[in-house]
């Protein structure tokens, strides 16, 4: 599916595709959890249930994990301890996935144009790919904000198509999540499964899966 349109522009998903973000995230998640009485979640392996989807939905699953469930009029105050929390701490114990950096510099020199797009509020996003010093790489990061709706749904990736002024089928997004892929195929673009991050595809099929980043490379 990648001979008969040439890839000119690539867009990203950020948390489980260019970065190992859940030893942060689950600390978040967990001070917001010890702030309201509850114990942390330790076990490693709930990391990759709860990335993914906004910071709500992650609290939501981490108080779902001990069955409890939330007042809805408390939702916007847990958020706000979760985002105070991670903007300070968003780069601790995070880290870019190999190959990643020599990746991404490897597409520039092709000409590729190169973007994040991920549902991480916008200042989160720039702030981290800064920390991680990849952020001049790319040529336009996306995140959540008011005028545009989250993925799955499309809006970011048509927002994103008209900036660097490509056409769906010339685009290939690379993510880890249903997130990612479904929007990417139903625009009519190149979608790319990331095997390695915390979400899954169901019941529907990516252009392609790879298992490593740098594997990217044999699409262009």
């Amino acid at each position: 599916m990648f001979v008969k349109h040439k890839i000119k522009s690539i867009f990203f998903d950020l948390d489980g595709t260019l970065l190992e973000s859940g030893p942060d995230l689950m600390t978040a998640v967990n001070h917001v959890l010890e702030r309201n009485n509850m114990k942390p979640i330790e076990d490693d392996k709930v990391i990759g249930s709860l990335v993914g989807g906004g910071a709500a939905m992650m609290i939501e699953k981490a108080f779902k994990h001990y069955d409890k469930k939330i007042n809805k009029s408390l939702m916007q105050e847990l958020v706000d301890q979760f985002i105070s929390f991670y903007a300070k701490n968003c780069s601790i114990k995070s880290s870019l996935y190999n190959q990643v950096e020599k990746t991404l510099k490897r597409l520039k020199e092709n000409k590729i144009k190169l973007c994040v797009c991920t549902n991480k509020r916008q200042y989160l996003a720039e702030k981290v790919l800064k920390d991680f010093k990849i952020s001049s790489i790319f040529d336009h990061i996306l995140g959540s904000q008011p005028k545009l709706k989250l993925k799955p749904d499309v809006e970011m990736l048509v927002f994103l198509s008209k900036q660097v002024d490509v056409q769906y089928k010339n685009i290939a997004m690379v993510g880890d999540s249903n997130n990612d892929i479904e929007p990417a195929n139903k625009l009519g673009m190149k979608s790319i499964f990331v095997n390695y991050g915390y979400g899954k595809i169901e019941k529907i099929r990516p252009s392609v899966e790879i298992n490593s980043f740098e594997r990217i490379l044999e699409f262009i």
